[in-house]
């Protein structure tokens, strides 16, 4: 009875919903931010769609083998954000969203949240639509730029790697696309209706060295992200050495021995949270002094402050383009279980629908932030961060 109750009236839904094209795919892990720490089982899941706890739905739902609940989750996913008619005014005023959640996983959350969260911030009256690629092939991302402009979309924003963003290099569309996740140094497009909103990882890594010796070393774990640092730190001082940690378990010994000690060595920590902190705890038991730490964007997080003793921070300079000073659009995005203080994806997001709002869809608003968009980029500002006791303060 219950099920039959739900067909129809998520039937009466759906109708009233603006008419997509569902997207075949498997439940996206965490599309939704997770709301309660306690299991949400099939009928507590049956009770939030009678409840039309509809974002709730998302959040709480895992794959599941009832395949009504599947069906209803895929239906939600590309129904959702075109709101119910007491919460969103039907507007000429649009914005679109294009997320391969395939390929950017859970990015595809903090780009559509951050949207979301900055347009409650300014209670701005926008209809917007997320469109969901899959992945970055040239048939879907060119089948979601297609529909987004047919149905009227002027400005979207689009969540692509440089293999999506590639896909553009010949678009000749009027819709103007801000891209969060590329910097516009990384890839070869010059088209005035696409604007690039990524941090600059070589102005971080120049703003670093300008506090380090000649003595530089690199301390790696082979991502891609890890190897992309390093090459970076390369191209400005092609004689760093690197240091690989392979591995889970750090074995300090054999990582010195494989390039020598790096007593007064200016060390680049080029890897994740926990092995930047296992590797600067290191240096101090085996009785190592280096001239500095430093590291970019990717550990500025409150958690390297729990993670790291005060003496080893003393010496940790870390680079930092987040530069919020909105508390209602921190409040906002940590409804959405995200910080726009730390998470810099989340954070250029915003700046670019922030563009959009203020230079477009309502010219008597004013921007939330300093940044400035200069030659189809974000122009940010590299501050010089070090964490204290309990926060991070810039380095004066």
């Amino acid at each position: 009875m219950k099920k039959i109750f739900l067909i129809f009236f998520l039937s009466c839904f759906l109708l009233n919903a603006k008419e997509q094209k569902l997207v075949d795919v498997k439940p996206v892990e965490n599309f939704y931010p997770k709301l309660s720490v306690q299991e949400c089982n099939t009928n507590c899941l049956f009770d939030l769609l009678e409840s039309r706890l509809y974002l709730s739905f998302l959040s709480e739902f895992a794959d599941q083998n009832d395949q009504f609940l599947s069906n209803v989750y895929a239906k939600l996913l590309n129904s959702i954000t075109d709101f119910e008619k007491n919460v969103q005014k039907i507007t000429s005023v649009k914005l679109a969203i294009i997320i391969p959640e395939k390929t950017i996983k859970s990015y595809s959350n903090t780009i559509i949240n951050s949207s979301i969260a900055y347009l409650l911030r300014q209670r701005a009256e926008i209809k917007v639509k997320v469109f969901l690629t899959g992945t970055e092939d040239s048939d879907k991302i060119r089948a979601a730029l297609d529909a987004a402009q047919a149905q009227g979309y002027q400005y979207a924003i689009a969540g692509f790697t440089l293999k999506g963003a590639n896909e553009l290099k010949n678009y000749s569309g009027n819709m103007k696309i801000f891209i969060p996740t590329i910097h516009k140094n990384n890839i070869q497009i010059s088209n005035q209706n696409i604007i690039f909103g990524s941090i600059d990882y070589d102005a971080q890594i120049a703003t670093l060295l300008s506090k380090s010796n000649a003595n530089i070393a690199i301390f790696s774990d082979g991502s891609a992200l890890s190897s992309n640092l390093n090459s970076r730190i390369l191209a400005q001082n092609n004689n760093a050495r690197i240091y690989t940690i392979e591995g889970e378990k750090l074995d300090f010994s054999r990582l010195l021995r494989s390039q020598g000690g790096v007593n007064n060595a200016s060390i680049f920590f080029n890897a994740p949270l926990i092995k930047t902190a296992l590797a600067s705890s290191q240096l101090r038991i085996y009785n190592i002094h280096p001239y500095v730490l430093l590291s970019t964007q990717i550990n500025y997080n409150p958690t390297f402050l729990s993670l790291t003793q005060q003496g080893d921070r003393e010496n940790f300079i870390i680079a930092n383009s987040i530069n919020n000073h909105d508390d209602n659009l921190v409040y906002l995005n940590e409804i959405f279980n995200q910080s726009i203080d730390y998470n810099w994806i989340a954070y250029a997001t915003s700046i670019g629908v922030d563009y959009f709002y203020t230079e477009f869809l309502n010219k008597k608003s004013e921007s939330l932030f300093d940044e400035k968009i200069k030659n189809s980029q974000v122009d940010y500002k590299v501050r010089l961060m070090q964490g204290k006791q309990a926060s991070f303060e810039e380095l004066k």
